[in-house]
């Protein structure tokens, strides 16, 4: 068997993040969580912060150096210029493979792990156009029968998630053993106690789990369910990634607003109304931490909203009923993602999960240029099934 070599950082290299550029656009959502972390530090880290990155060892390999953080792919974005083809996965050497996750077990009942691997790469594991919502909502028929057709290459990328797995399992043991030896009582030893309900059963949230990896998984004996966000009638929920290229959005100024309204930014004072109008239970202080934009009336009342994630993507868009049907939604997305990506990083994908029953946002991303990729989902992975702790 193969040498794994596992890297667990507070912080991602250079050369691990450019390896993540390399295999765009399947990376996305770990590397703008990297970049979140790495460019907004005050916000994105934690003292629970931890970047795993697994991958198979090299003979030539120097561990610790920039040889180990980078691996043996071949090609990337930076030998084939910007656009809408800039870090497609073309010409790699498929023969290594690697693993990679942000992880943060102090996030509560928000997501706590996004994890990559270079499975996702390629068509293969990719939403077909011809793919409806149905067969989706019904498990995905292709990759359900994908999940007893894997290659050798693709057993040894599902090892390495299970790898970086393993690690999140000794992480949250290693997290209730330092939090029940400095266990307090009262209000707010309560509120932790709630908020890392699901580490103490074992369980953590991974979140935008492309449909290869959780087939794969599944095919290994790793359980999991649905997101306790999820609706309860809803045997699973699945999202489609739908990307864009930034470039492409209309300009800000394409879409002014009517007389009597303006931009400004999502404040304190915001954030219960923001609250009560979304399905996705976040902590104020998350939302707080986020880029976003809003619009108001000349009285301060907001009427629409939109956030940039911790993982880069489209989050928590709402516009008032009274004021729809004005374009306020599309103006709310090509503002935000032009002026406020760029601070998570330069290579110009703009990412929005959405729920495949969700008509209208999905319009809203082909207004945008958007399309949609790939299949995603939620899920609460049972660390006791993931093998032993690494």
């Amino acid at each position: 068997m193969r040498a794994i070599q596992i890297h667990d950082t507070p912080t991602p290299s250079p050369s691990l993040l450019d390896l993540l550029k390399s295999h765009l656009p399947h990376s996305l959502p770990v590397l703008r969580r990297l970049q979140f972390l790495q460019n907004f530090p005050a916000a994105g880290r934690t003292a629970h912060s931890h970047v795993v990155h697994a991958h198979y060892r090299q003979e030539d390999e120097v561990v610790g150096g920039d040889k180990a953080a980078g691996g043996s792919w071949k090609g990337g974005a930076s030998e084939r210029g910007a656009g809408e083809g800039a870090g497609e996965e073309k010409g790699r050497d498929c023969g290594s493979h690697v693993a990679v996750a942000f992880v943060d077990l102090s996030s509560g009942r928000e997501t706590q792990v996004w994890v990559y691997s270079s499975l996702e790469d390629g068509e293969r594991h990719d939403k077909t156009n011809d793919e409806s919502d149905d067969a989706v909502r019904a498990g995905g028929s292709r990759f359900a029968s994908w999940a007893g057709e894997r290659t050798e290459q693709e057993e040894e990328a599902l090892d390495l998630v299970l790898a970086v797995l393993r690690r999140v399992r000794a992480t949250a043991a290693a997290t209730i053993s330092s939090s029940s030896s400095s266990s307090s009582s009262g209000p707010q030893a309560e509120e932790e106690n709630k908020e890392g309900g699901m580490i103490r059963t074992g369980e953590v949230l991974v979140g935008s789990m492309h449909e290869s990896v959780r087939q794969g998984l599944l095919a290994r004996g790793v359980r999991m369910r649905k997101s306790i966000n999820e609706p309860p009638n809803a045997e699973w929920d699945f999202y489609g990634k739908w990307l864009f290229r930034v470039e492409n959005l209309p300009l800000p100024a394409d879409h002014p607003l009517p007389e009597g309204m303006r931009w400004d930014r999502i404040g304190v004072e915001d954030i219960d109304l923001v609250l009560e109008r979304t399905v996705i239970k976040r902590r104020p202080n998350t939302l707080l931490k986020l880029p976003s934009v809003v619009i108001r009336l000349n009285d301060e009342t907001p009427i629409a909203w939109a956030f940039i994630g911790l993982d880069g993507t489209l989050s928590t868009l709402n516009v008032e009923e009274a004021y729809r049907q004005r374009g306020l939604a599309r103006a709310l997305v090509c503002k935000l993602i032009r002026e406020r990506l760029p601070e998570y990083g330069d290579d110009g994908w703009g990412a929005a999960d959405v729920s495949v029953g969700n008509y209208k946002s999905q319009a809203l991303c082909r207004s945008v240029g958007g399309k949609n990729r790939w299949i995603t989902s939620w899920a609460l992975v049972d660390l006791s099934s993931v093998g032993e702790p690494m």
